[in-house]
């Protein structure tokens, strides 16, 4: 029988044992509050896993219990949570706090904080560059910087 390294594994699901805990909190502090839960749980049951008794993708199923039993706690339903952001979970997708997303934008500069508020407004690479008189390049390669920025600081979602 080969050895099994599960601090390894449990490792390598961090990434997305995280990615999957906020999509159904929609808050990284719940979510990282439930994933040290799981990994606590995982490693308190070692001897079950090292045997391959149950496989490591389990977790996902100990985390959503857990969030549900979070929920239950504190009697709060997750379609009254869904309704109160006015967001749809799809794909796993990673939804921030609202005020946590302006406090990252707001600590950018200027000139990247005007070309976020272009390209929210649904603005082209053209109509930008048109707008700050610059070319359609330079606006495409700050635009590429700023996702760069974004990917460093929300580095969960990426």
């Amino acid at each position: 029988m080969e050895n099994f390294d599960l601090d390894g594994e449990l490792d390598k699901y961090q990434p997305i044992m995280f990615k999957y805990a906020v999509s159904l909190t929609h808050d990284y502090d719940d979510a990282l509050d439930i994933v040290q839960d799981v990994n606590y749980q995982i490693l308190k049951n070692r001897d079950k896993f090292e045997s391959r008794q149950y496989p490591l993708k389990i977790s996902f199923v100990f985390i959503r219990n857990r969030f549900i039993s979070l929920m239950r706690k504190s009697k709060v339903l997750y379609i009254e949570q869904e309704m109160e952001y006015n967001v749809q979970v799809e794909n796993n997708v990673i939804l921030y706090d609202y005020d946590y997303i302006l406090s990252l934008i707001s600590k950018m500069d200027i000139s990247t904080r005007t070309l976020i508020g272009l390209l929210i407004q649904g603005k082209s690479y053209k109509e930008i560059g048109n707008i700050l008189n610059m070319k359609e390049g330079t606006v495409k390669s700050r635009i590429h910087n700023i996702r760069k920025k974004i990917k460093y600081l929300l580095p969960e979602y990426f």
